[in-house]
């Protein structure tokens, strides 16, 4: 299985969302999913925001190495489920990608607004946030699937 999770640059909420995603899986001792994140909009090789980088450091989780990758078609085609951020991402992700729609997804139910340019503590408010959803997707697809 592998899962992509999806935001506009890569370098807020989809780098802490594959992170948490990463750590969460270990501390619940699975470890047969493959995770990576993307931005539908993202410059190559860019670097995690400060923020981003502190707020997860503070759950004892380093994203320092991470770099920005652009969304491809190949992404999408490889990953099992695809979540993105917000709504507006989904509806775009299905245009751009209509024979894959069924695998891609929202995060949650509510979207999950980009911290870029706010403060540390909206930063916060979304690593909470993500960390929630990704909790429940783990609990859930070990319940339907042995991993």
């Amino acid at each position: 299985m592998k899962i992509v999770f999806v935001c506009t640059g890569n370098t807020c909420r989809s780098p802490m969302a594959e992170y948490l995603f990463k750590d969460i899986m270990e501390k619940m001792n699975v470890y047969n999913i493959e995770v990576t994140s993307a931005g539908i909009f993202a410059f190559e090789g860019r670097e995690p925001s400060q923020f981003s980088v502190k707020v997860m450091l503070e759950k004892g989780i380093d994203i320092s190495s991470h770099r920005s990758k652009r969304l491809t078609i190949d992404l999408v085609k490889e990953a099992s489920i695809v979540y993105t951020m917000t709504k507006d991402q989904l509806f775009i992700l299905k245009e751009m990608y209509p024979n894959f729609k069924t695998k891609i997804l929202t995060l949650g139910e509510e979207d999950i607004e980009d911290p870029f340019g706010l403060d540390i503590e909206k930063y916060r408010e979304v690593r909470d946030k993500i960390e929630k959803e990704i909790i429940k997707i783990i609990e859930n697809l070990k319940e339907r699937v042995e991993i």
